[in-house]
């Protein structure tokens, strides 16, 4: 059954994530540098991993 809350957008897939502490702490401290959210920031990370390993 699709979420349907004011938070998610259409074509967006909301999930829980479970990540160690220091791993989150590298990410969120990368989002701050790049002044983007936390999940932007994974999501930008998955896009030039997923990037580079198609070329």
């Amino acid at each position: 059954m699709p979420v349907n809350d004011r938070y998610t957008k259409l074509g967006d897939k909301r999930f829980t994530l479970r990540i160690d502490a220091k791993l989150f702490k590298l990410v969120e401290d990368s989002a701050k540098r790049d002044k983007r959210p936390i999940n932007r920031q994974i999501e930008s990370i998955l896009e030039k991993y997923f990037q580079d390993i198609d070329e």
